[in-house]
């Protein structure tokens, strides 16, 4: 079970039940964690709603817990390895009404929360996707073999299994409804999570919208492992496919 450690700074922004909250994942990221957790907090008070900001460390072994709490954040330790693992701890800590998905290493833009949850609190989507495909991707931030052939080819993929039109299925940054979310419901503890939370968007009839975001260089060493974590989406984008088209037919006959 994630245990979770209360923040070594003030409680969360504003006054009352937070309606905002935050999730990155964390593992060794003691460079920029601070950072982020403090860009994300100035990203909630620029909303004008309370909020807060959750770290779900996924077993860092160096000060990144500490330097998360003195920021201002509350850590969620998981102590199982994982991207989707450390995000569900998160969201099953998390409090708020909006849910805000970004990386603790500085590569997302947490000035761009505002931007991010208008469409939510205009009641105009219950999912909104960061897009850096129709935003901006700034030098260095991304190798060009995910630019231009890793992320495209499994957007794409994405795209013609399940009939979608996204632009850019692995961005992480996006935020949701908390109802948006228990609908989705998503289980799955790696990096297939990220594809996970889009088609089961899709399969629950949420009105996603997408939004320009800009990516920047991250700070540190980056956690990826571009052909591991690649063939987990393939995978879990079969496997769903598969069941996806017996549901439909099911369901039509």
């Amino acid at each position: 079970m994630a245990a979770r450690t209360p923040p070594a700074a003030s409680p969360p922004v504003g006054s009352g039940r937070p309606l905002v909250s935050i999730v990155m994942p964390c593992l060794n990221e003691q460079e920029s964690v601070g950072r982020c957790v403090r860009a994300a907090l100035a990203g909630i008070a620029a909303t004008g709603l309370p909020g807060e900001v959750i770290v779900a460390d996924n077993g860092s072994l160096d000060d990144s817990r500490r330097i998360a709490a003195e920021a201002g954040a509350w850590v969620v330790r998981e102590p199982r390895r994982g991207y989707g693992n450390a995000y569900l701890a998160g969201f099953a800590a998390a409090r708020g009404s909006y849910l805000v998905m970004g990386d603790s290493d500085c590569s997302y833009d947490f000035g761009e929360v505002p931007g991010l949850l208008a469409p939510l609190r205009a009641d105009a989507a219950d999912y909104v996707l960061g897009s850096r495909f129709t935003g901006e991707i700034l030098p260095g931030a991304m190798p060009w073999t995910h630019r231009y052939i890793g992320n495209p080819v499994l957007t794409r993929m994405l795209n013609w299994l399940f009939g979608l039109r996204t632009s850019d299925a692995h961005s992480g940054m996006r935020a949701f409804t908390r109802a948006a979310y228990e609908r989705m419901a998503p289980c799955h503890g790696g990096m297939e999570l990220a594809s996970e939370l889009i088609v089961a968007a899709a399969a629950s009839r949420l009105r996603v919208k997408e939004v320009p975001i800009t990516y920047h260089p991250r700070s540190g060493v980056s956690k990826l492992h571009s052909l591991r974590d690649a063939g987990r989406h393939v995978r879990f984008m079969l496997r769903y496919a598969a069941s996806h088209r017996l549901a439909e037919g099911a369901a039509s006959g």
